[in-house]
C-alpha cells in the first residue's frame, strides 16, 4: 500500500491535522518528518497547539523508520505540542505510535486515543481553553485532572 501522507494547519485554533496511510519506507517517512516540521511545528514557533494525528490505514513500519517519526514527535513536543488525538485501526501501530512517542517524551502525557475524527474534535474542544493557561507548563491533560480535583 503506498504511503500517503496530508498535513493542515488550521492557526486560528491552534490544530495541526495529520493524515498518514499505507507503509512508509525510509523515504516517505523523510519526507513526512521534512513536511510535518515545516508546515505542523514551524508556523507556531514554540507556541503551544494541538495535533490531531490521524493514522487509520498506517501500517506498522520498520524500526529505524519508526525511530525517524519518534524523532520528529519528540521535536515537535519540545516546540509547542501539548496535545495529540491520535486515531488508529491498527492495535500494532497505535502500539509502535505510542512507543515511539514514549521513547522520545519519556512521559507521554500529550497522547489521548481516540476511537474517531469526530471524537478527535471533542477532545481538540475540551482542552482548547487551557492553551494559554500558565498554570499547565506541560501537557494541558493535566488541566482537567488538577481542576476537577
Amino acid at each position: 500500500m503506498k504511503p500517503e501522507f496530508e498535513i493542515r494547519n488550521d492557526p486560528m485554533r491552534r490544530v495541526v491535522y495529520v493524515r498518514m496511510t499505507g507503509l512508509f519506507d525510509e523515504a516517505a517517512m523523510q519526507a513526512w518528518t521534512k513536511g510535518y516540521r515545516a508546515q505542523g511545528t514551524a508556523p507556531y514557533a514554540g507556541k503551544r497547539h494541538m495535533v490531531v494525528a490521524d493514522m487509520r490505514g498506517m501500517k506498522t513500519v520498520h524500526p529505524s523508520i519508526a525511530a525517524l517519526m519518534g524523532a520528529e514527535i519528540g521535536y515537535a513536543r519540545r516546540h509547542g505540542v501539548v496535545l495529540c488525538a491520535h486515531i488508529s485501526d491498527n492495535t500494532v501501530q497505535k502500539l509502535q505510535a505510542a512507543r515511539v512517542a514514549r521513547q522520545n517524551s519519556p512521559t507521554d502525557d500529550v497522547t489521548v486515543d481516540v476511537d474517531s475524527p469526530e471524537e478527535a474534535e471533542r477532545v481538540v474542544r475540551a482542552y482548547a481553553k487551557y492553551l494559554d493557561d500558565a498554570r499547565f507548563t506541560g501537557s494541558i491533560r493535566d488541566a482537567l485532572s488538577e481542576l476537577s480535583a
